[in-house]
């Protein structure tokens, strides 16, 4: 008993270090940042803007979940309720996955750049950024979706098959949909996992905004822009700059993580999915 009250004691100290240390970083970005957040700053380009920045994070994000969430969920689907839980494919699918997830981002972009730029000629741009996202992003949805499938109970599986029904009606018709508000919920931190990359996105989209929008043209993200203005970057007011970014992307962050929490809770209940309770 007085170990388990050391314990606990130990973890609420560290607890309440590390929301320290995050209130002092909050309020130093409040202080440099907020005073020109404005929503000129937020929808402005060149300068003292950062729209196309914005625009860019979300479209990179967008392409990366559109091409890995059906991915990670069928290669989830694949290893959890077709294949034998200890079989040798599943070792191997788990292991290049732990690879994967292992390497550094900015390894994984320059593979990309070598194979992207260099073999198959493409420029420097949001599509070569797009697909170092989807490779980063791919092991963590198929852990997130082998989680939430997980999550269902196995007397769901045994019921439907019990009733006549296949095991793809199965999977399709029963464990998805329950499963859903799990799977909702990891997309979510997916999200936010990729809004905050910028190594990765530096070698393979660039540090520059393209002055014509295109997919195929170079194209900063919040968190690149961030870095830029930091690093390189010879503009007056920098440090307001990137704290303003920075509180951006919190933000930014935090409502999709708030989003992803509600819809999967609807989602959940809709579909009478099992939540874990």
């Amino acid at each position: 008993m007085g170990r388990g009250r050391r314990l606990y004691g130990l973890s609420a100290v560290l607890a309440a270090l590390g929301l320290a240390g995050f209130a002092l970083v909050l309020g130093s970005l409040l202080k440099s940042g907020l005073p020109i957040l404005t929503w000129h700053f937020l929808t402005s380009s060149g300068p003292g803007g950062i729209g196309p920045e914005i625009l860019n994070t979300a479209v990179l994000c967008a392409i990366a979940l559109v091409v890995t969430v059906p991915l990670g969920l069928m290669v989830a689907v694949y290893q959890g309720e077709y294949l034998r839980r200890r079989s040798r494919r599943v070792r191997e699918l788990d292991h290049l996955r732990a690879t994967l997830m292992s390497a550094p981002t900015i390894v994984v972009a320059l593979v990309i750049y070598r194979v992207a730029v260099g073999w198959w000629h493409w420029p420097v741009s949001l599509m070569t950024g797009a697909l170092a996202l989807a490779v980063i992003n791919w092991p963590f949805m198929v852990a997130v979706s082998r989680s939430a499938l997980a999550s269902v109970p196995d007397s769901y599986r045994e019921a439907s098959l019990a009733l006549g029904a296949s095991r793809f009606e199965t999977v399709i018709k029963v464990v998805i949909p329950a499963a859903l508000g799990n799977l909702i919920e990891g997309i979510g931190m997916s999200l936010a996992r990729l809004a905050g990359e910028s190594a990765a996105l530096i070698v393979t989209a660039g540090v520059n905004v393209s002055q014509h929008w295109s997919l195929w043209g170079p194209g900063e993200t919040l968190a690149v822009h961030i870095w830029y203005i930091r690093t390189e970057g010879l503009v007056s007011g920098r440090d307001a700059e990137a704290a303003a970014t920075g509180l951006t992307l919190m933000i930014g962050i935090s409502v999709v993580l708030w989003l992803a929490s509600r819809a999967a809770r609807l989602f959940g209940r809709s579909q009478g999915g099992y939540d874990g309770a």
